[in-house]
């Protein structure tokens, strides 16, 4: 109700000012006053002045993250603290960064909703209807891609041995995820139909569980998931995501604080390179590091990364394949409107790191 209060509010206050414009053009020419060239390029200069001063004057910056091993560089530079001395190197020594940790995107876009976070990192799916939803969010760059990331596994003793044959199966997955959206891409490439399977919404903590206890014949799942499955035996790679997906998991930002603020956002996305880069060239210490805080074993760890692209800038066959998940969501009713992925994606602050 306070939604539609506001937007009520908000309507009736454009259409006074419209009222009042329509006032001001019957107003007498005797009673106007021209402006000078030198009066208006005065409140040219004024203006552009004024918007010079409230650029980068906020303080803080409020990042979401999931504790996930794809998300590991963001943890690293939360725990090297390289982005608060790079801020305070470059004068926003009283911004404070914060870090979040969030269960799903779905929790994020609440978050972001709220107004409480500035930047986040999420897959492209939760990324791309959030951002559709309000109109006040901008995808800003790549956290990581990698077409080996996501799988469709099925038991090892399974006598599934083709995607033709998973017509007539149950596939367990979570529903309105990343993982649908490469099943739905695998699927229209293999000219497999909706109704030639059966999906069984499976959370992500109960997809091997289901797989072999025999109540989903397979699961389309993602990194570590498929590392865990292997290396418990409970399930094998029928095909991965190569040729059919880039697996895009985003960073994207408030587009009024990354307009306000760019200094600040290009210092974040500079440091996130370089956390990427340093856990891109150091797996097997990090792996080893950090494998306590995603509760698995080191090879687990590292076989994950090494499937992983940490790329963060935005190519133009990264729009191409958003675009692509911004089709789906619209045919599979997620998005009520079709969506021009351009409108939702800025280049800018990430351009200058290619």
């Amino acid at each position: 109700m306070k939604r539609k209060l506001i937007t009520v509010v908000l309507t009736a206050t454009m259409i006074l000012t419209v009222f009042s414009g329509c006032v001001d053009q019957e107003t007498p020419v005797k009673e106007q006053k021209t402006e000078t060239k030198e009066e208006t390029e005065t409140k040219e200069e004024t203006r552009k002045n004024v918007g010079a001063d409230i650029l980068n004057k906020t303080d803080h910056l409020n990042i979401a993250l999931q504790p996930i091993p794809g998300y590991l560089p963001m943890t690293v530079l939360q725990d090297k603290g390289w982005l608060e001395e790079a801020l305070a190197e470059a004068g926003f020594e009283n911004v404070e960064v914060t870090f979040t940790e969030f269960e799903s995107g779905p929790s994020e876009n609440q978050a972001f909703n709220y107004g409480s976070i500035d930047v986040a990192v999420m897959g492209n799916v939760p990324t791309i209807t959030g951002a559709a939803a309000n109109g006040h969010r901008v995808i800003i760059g790549v956290a990581y891609n990698g077409e080996k990331t996501e799988a469709v596994l099925v038991s090892p003793n399974s006598g599934i041995s083709s995607v033709q044959e998973l017509k007539g199966k149950r596939i367990g997955l979570v529903k309105g995820s990343i993982a649908e959206d490469y099943l739905a891409r695998l699927s229209k490439k293999e000219g497999i139909g909706q109704e030639d399977v059966t999906l069984i919404d499976t959370e992500l903590s109960q997809q091997l569980d289901a797989l072999s206890s025999g109540k989903v014949d397979a699961i389309a799942t993602w990194q570590p998931n498929i590392a865990k499955a292997e290396a418990q035996g409970v399930g094998r790679v029928l095909v991965d995501a190569t040729g059919v997906y880039k697996c895009e998991n985003l960073m994207s930002a408030n587009k009024e604080y990354a307009e306000l603020n760019p200094d600040i956002v290009s210092i974040f996305l500079e440091q996130y390179k370089r956390a990427c880069e340093e856990v891109s060239n150091n797996l097997g210490k990090y792996a080893s590091e950090y494998a306590s805080k995603y509760g698995l074993s080191a090879d687990i760890v590292l076989s994950t990364l090494k499937d992983m692209n940490f790329q963060v800038v935005i190519n133009e066959d990264d729009i191409e394949d958003f675009q692509q998940t911004a089709d789906w969501l619209y045919v599979s009713g997620a998005l009520s409107e079709e969506l021009d992925i351009h409108d939702i994606v800025d280049t800018s602050f990430v351009d200058s790191l290619k």
